[in-house]
C-alpha cells in the first residue's frame, strides 16, 4: 500500500490471495499508508477497505495462536486516525486498545500451550522523531517489559515503519535485555534489495528467535 487508493487494495488483495492459496498463513496489520494519502491524511474510508479487502480484522489487539505460539497483532493507526493534529506520520495505539493487551498478555501467561509470545504492529515504538514516532510507544514499553522475578511476557517484538532493518542488541544499549524481550526486530522495507539488486526476505525461527535472510533474484 502506498496512499490508501482504491486500486492498491484490490491489488494487495490479490497478492494475498496467491499467499494463502499455496498454503501461507498472512496475518497483516495497518500502517498509516494502509489508511490515507501520503502516510498522514487518514480516511475512515481507507480503514474500511482495510478491513474488507485485506485483513478480516476489524477489532485489536487480533491474537492468534498456531501451534503453541501466539501472536498478537496491534493497530497503532487506531488512536491516530481520530486526531485532528496533522502532525506527519505518528501512530497512536490508544488507552483501550493497550489495556486490552495488557490482559491478553495476563492470560497468556496463565495458559501452558503457549511457548513464545510475539507482538507485531506498524510504527516503530524507538523512532522519536516528533513527526514519525509512536505516540504512545512509553505505555506500550510499559505493557510488554518483563517483570522482576518473572518469565518475559512478551519473547518477540516485531515492526517496521522507518524502512531501517535493524535488531536491537547494540552492546552499549541492548534493547533486548533492557526490557526483558528475546527478539526485538525492525524491518527494512517490503521490497528491499541488496546491492546486487536482489530481494531479501527476513524469516524468523520463533523458536529460537533467530533472523535468517534469503535473497530472491
Amino acid at each position: 500500500m502506498d496512499d490508501g487508493e482504491d486500486w492498491q487494495f484490490y491489488q494487495v488483495k490479490e497478492h494475498l490471495e496467491r499467499l494463502r492459496e499455496n498454503g501461507f498463513l498472512a496475518m497483516v496489520c495497518p500502517g498509516n499508508h494502509d489508511y490515507g494519502r501520503e502516510g498522514f491524511l487518514e480516511s475512515h474510508l481507507s480503514q474500511s477497505h482495510f478491513f474488507s479487502l485485506i485483513s478480516g480484522v476489524k477489532d485489536y489487539p487480533h491474537l492468534q495462536v498456531i501451534k503453541g505460539q501466539a501472536f498478537i497483532l496491534l493497530d497503532s493507526m487506531a488512536e491516530e486516525i481520530e486526531n485532528i493534529e496533522m502532525w506527519g506520520a505518528q501512530g497512536n495505539l490508544g488507552e483501550e486498545q493497550l489495556q486490552n493487551l495488557d490482559q491478553i498478555l495476563e492470560d497468556l501467561a496463565e495458559d501452558s500451550e503457549v511457548e513464545n509470545v510475539f507482538v507485531v504492529l506498524h510504527h516503530h515504538p524507538f523512532d522519536f522523531l516528533f513527526y514519525h514516532g509512536l505516540r504512545d510507544q512509553a505505555d506500550l514499553k510499559g505493557v510488554i517489559s518483563q517483570r522482576i522475578n518473572h518469565p518475559p511476557r512478551v519473547n518477540g517484538l516485531l515492526f517496521g515503519h522507518k524502512h531501517i532493518e535493524n535488531r536491537f542488541i547494540d552492546p552499549d544499549e541492548n534493547k533486548e535485555e533492557l526490557f526483558g524481550i528475546d527478539l526485538i526486530y525492525a524491518s527494512g522495507s517490503t521490497v528491499e534489495r541488496n546491492q546486487e539488486g536482489r530481494m531479501v526476505i527476513p524469516v524468523i525461527n520463533v523458536e529460537e528467535k533467530t533472523i535468517k535472510r534469503f535473497l530472491i533474484q
